[in-house]
């Protein structure tokens, strides 16, 4: 006999017979009913995978899906009306089927009320029972109503159709279940079309699939994909290595529909209809980003320009091309600024070797400061790549007119309050009636009073510059502007409304500076740049239009006030040289309007590069005479010795200010316990971190300059004849030297100061004695500053000499000296006089005879020609 049964083990089995039976019981009572449904929905599926619903279309589509839900509804509603088989049933199936009597099934599941030693024989026993039940046999339900065996045929029927849809068969079954009305596709009338379209940025036109379905292309291109001839098409499945989806339609009319995805990756995309396939294979080639070198150090050029040359390659083409800037300070708070300037690009650029670029930031908040700065560009992908590190002094202009320098004073502290904040307005939450304003007042604790305190010192010193302007102002523009620049900075509320008054301080400087000649090629600037600009983002034809125009009226003005200038001051060429100019600029800008006309962006762009270089070297010389001097030809006034002097004294003071910046360096090294070697050997290195320069070093450095500056005292021109004895010009430094010396004397007097200091600041170096070494050099800066300033001075007092001169008849009207009495050349001034008197005459017939209408036209032309010229 086996022993007891397991009662847990008994249980699961039972139930898992019971639930085998509940099935067959639910097979058996439904399965007649949903018979028929069945049957339609077989042969639907059939349809849908084979494709013949879509080969047919609707209605016969409608009727087979309608038809197979109607009956599916109609069985579902015979289907309630039966009673649904429960586990009692169940159990009952299972002991039938298996000869058990007594109903041992629900004896296990039973549990009693009370316990006792009968109630544990009976489940024991039931127990026993139950161990001999067998699973339950299935009745036949379908074949009294199948003999053709269709239970078995339509299953395997479908498996054949879903082999032949794989890959389409969930698309198809969502297109046979959709309840819009469908027309069928024929697919030997459908053409297929599909083309990629590259990014904007690559400059690459479309790529076409011809004789072949696998193509590269750009990644991030975007693919087209056309059907046409049939009005239900099928949607375009796109496959990658990470998954497949199919893309909506666009119907673009008639029987065409177009459908587009963007490609970044390898992409199959694939059209099936019926059992036509078409597919195209797009390889994506990953754009790679642009590279970029810097050659050399940045530097200024001879018109304060930021002169930087680069090199650099992109696949398609970079589009940006800008410097960050970080100011070089020992400030902590403000050692982490940075500013971003943008450099304008013609368009993409995929390649530039050696490109130079001047970049004006004279403008810049930081001009005269040292900033470490790097070059960046960016292509169309948005990939960046970035220079070494940058470091060199931000160039800036140099001002000599006192007032201008005081102009420039005030915009720089403008600058530096620009993003700081106003203080909060007063609070007159508590109504005061003795100090709350009725209405909106000026007072200053309502607007200047909460200005930072840059922005209250310029106010003040505008204020008292222009307070007393008899003898100051000898233009009333600068005047006026000044005023209107006061009374914003007085009657502001808040920062963002002294945004425009660094840009109209430096107009007011440039104008007292250089007067209205200087404001006209300031504008022309601004509308050059403006024009640039719009060329190099591809501006819509309109806007380059307006922007040409008012860069052509630019023109004209400072065209017009260079002409009056020169007429003013007696410096027409009479070689017609001035006249070929003009003619050049009026080709020049009809070409610029022509290429843009056309569309021809660089061609602009070259035409315009070649008319803004004509315009800046553009001079109107003094023409030839004038006492017969053999001396070196002059520009404004000043000679060309002058002018190179000026020009080597200003960068001797920029290499003592980097000699002054080594030298603190190596202080600090010294303080810090760095051994100081030969380790830098040339002098503009100012990377931090990088070894000082020994002070050795520093001394040969500081010797060199002394040289340099002995061979300047010596090409220094002197100034011819007496001298005018005067005061130095407002505004500028260097006055001790006394009130009665000229200014030849007081250039030369400055430079001997400079001399002096670089050789205490030498000789303090050979003794490392650093803190003396700078305050020499700190001196030599200050004389050197001074005897530019003297010196630019000389040469504004030349000029001035030059101009009373031909004011007081000094000069003919054709720009010759007249000479005087007693004079040894007497003879030689009085046939120039003679000559004039006889240019005099020959210009009043030439104006006589053109005035003759009886003359012919051939002749009156050539007679006004001759006018115009001379």
């Amino acid at each position: 006999m086996s022993g007891p049964p397991d009662i847990d083990a008994l249980m699961r089995h039972t139930r898992r017979l019971a639930w085998r039976a509940q099935a067959l019981l639910f097979w058996e009572r439904y399965a007649p009913v949903f018979a028929l449904a069945g049957l339609l929905v077989a042969l639907f599926l059939i349809a849908t995978f084979g494709g013949v619903w879509e080969r047919i279309g609707d209605p016969w589509r409608l009727v087979g899906l309608v038809a197979t839900l109607a009956c599916l509804a109609l069985a579902a509603w015979k289907a309630r009306l039966r009673q649904f088989p429960g586990r009692s049933e169940a159990r009952r199936r299972v002991e039938t089927d298996s000869g058990v009597k007594h109903r041992p099934l629900d004896t296990l599941e039973d549990r009693p009320a009370l316990g006792g030693a009968g109630w544990s024989l009976h489940h024991a026993h039931a127990g026993t029972l139950a161990q001999n039940l067998k699973p339950p046999k299935g009745r036949p339900t379908l074949a009294p109503i199948d003999p053709c065996y269709l239970r078995l045929v339509l299953p395997v029927l479908i498996v054949l159709a879903m082999l032949v849809g794989a890959g389409d068969n969930f698309e198809r079954l969502q297109r046979a279940l959709k309840p819009a009305w469908q027309t069928g596709i024929a697919p030997a009338r459908v053409s297929f079309e599909a083309w990629v379209d590259p990014p904007d940025y690559t400059g690459r036109p479309p790529i076409y699939f011809r004789n072949t379905d696998t193509i590269d292309v750009p990644a991030g291109s975007e693919l087209v994909a056309r059907i046409s001839g049939t009005r239900s098409p099928t949607r375009l499945k796109i496959s990658t290595r990470r998954r497949s989806h199919y893309l909506p339609l666009t119907h673009l009319g008639g029987d065409s529909f177009e459908t587009r995805t963007r490609v970044n990756e390898d992409t199959l995309a694939r059209w099936r209809v019926g059992n036509r396939i078409k597919s195209w294979h797009v390889s994506a080639v990953t754009d790679q980003p642009p590279r970029l070198s810097v050659t050399g150090d940045p530097e200024a050029d001879k018109r304060d320009r930021l002169s930087i040359t680069y090199s650099f390659t992109d696949d398609y083409g970079v589009e940006e091309l800008f410097l960050i800037m970080k100011l070089h300070t020992d400030d902590a708070d403000r050692a982490g600024e940075t500013s971003r300037v943008d450099i304008p690009l013609s368009g993409p650029v995929r390649e530039a070797q050696n490109s130079t670029r001047a970049i004006d930031l004279t403008r810049h908040k930081w001009a005269g400061k040292k900033v470490m700065a790097r070059l960046y560009v960016r292509d169309g992908a948005g990939q960046s790549a970035g220079s070494r590190d940058l470091y060199f002094i931000v160039p800036d202009r140099i001002f000599i007119e006192p007032l201008a320098k005081a102009v420039i004073e005030q915009r720089g502290l403008v600058l530096a309050a620009q993003d700081q904040a106003y203080a909060p307005a007063p609070d007159y939450s508590v109504r005061d009636w003795q100090t709350m304003p009725s209405f909106d007042t000026y007072e200053p604790r309502e607007r200047l009073d909460r200005a930072p305190a840059e922005i209250r010192r310029a106010a003040e010193l505008i204020g008292a510059v222009t307070d007393s302007p008899s003898g100051l102002f000898r233009d009333p523009a600068v005047y006026m502007g000044l005023k209107n620049i006061e009374s914003r900075l007085r009657y502001a509320r808040e920062a963002k409304a002294l945004s425009g008054i660094p840009e109209d301080l430096w107009s007011i400087a440039i104008r007292a500076e250089f007067g209205v000649l200087g404001s006209a090629l300031e504008e022309m600037r601004e509308a050059e740049a403006a024009l640039r600009e719009g060329m190099a983002r591809r501006a819509p034809q309109r806007e380059i239009d307006t922007l040409f125009e008012r860069y052509n009226a630019a023109v004209d003005r400072y065209m017009d006030e260079l002409r009056r200038q020169a007429l003013e001051e007696g410096r027409i060429a009479q070689d017609g040289g001035d006249g070929r100019s003009v003619d050049e600029i009026e080709e020049l800008l009809k070409a610029i309007e022509e290429a843009n006309r056309i569309g021809d962006t660089e061609g602009a762009r070259r035409a315009l590069a070649r008319l803004a270089e004509l315009l800046e070297n553009m001079q109107l010389q003094l023409s030839a005479g004038g006492g017969g001097s053999g001396g070196a030809p002059m520009e404004n006034g000043m000679s060309e010795e002058m002018k190179k002097a000026l020009e080597d004294l200003a960068d001797m003071l920029g290499e003592q200010r980097d000699l002054q910046d080594e030298t603190r360096r190596a202080e600090r090294g010294a303080q810090n316990g760095e051994q100081n070697g030969d380790q830098g050997n040339r002098r503009n290195q100012t990377e931090p971190g990088a070894g000082a320069l020994s002070p050795r070093e520093l001394a040969r450095q500081q010797q060199g300059l002394e040289q340099a500056l002995e061979a300047l005292r010596e090409a220094v021109p002197q100034d011819d004849g007496d001298a005018a004895a005067g005061e130095p010009a407002d505004g500028a430094t260097g006055g001790s030297e006394g009130e009665g010396e000229n200014q030849d004397g007081m250039t030369r007097d400055a430079l001997n100061e400079a001399a002096r200091a670089m050789g205490e600041s030498r000789r303090a170096l050979d003794g490392e004695q650093f803190g003396e070494a700078r305050t020499a050099q700190d001196e030599a800066i200050k004389a050197l500053r001074r005897a530019g300033e003297a010196l630019a001075r000389q040469a504004a007092e030349n000029r001035r000499e030059g101009q009373e001169n031909r004011a007081t008849g000094n000069y003919d009207p054709l720009g010759r000296g007249a000479g005087g009495v007693g004079d040894e050349n007497a003879e030689a001034d009085m046939d120039r006089q003679d000559n004039a008197t006889k240019s005099r005459e020959i210009l009043e017939e030439l104006r006589r005879r053109a005035g003759e209408q009886d003359r012919e036209q051939i002749e009156r032309d050539y007679l006004e020609r001759l006018l115009n010229r001379f």
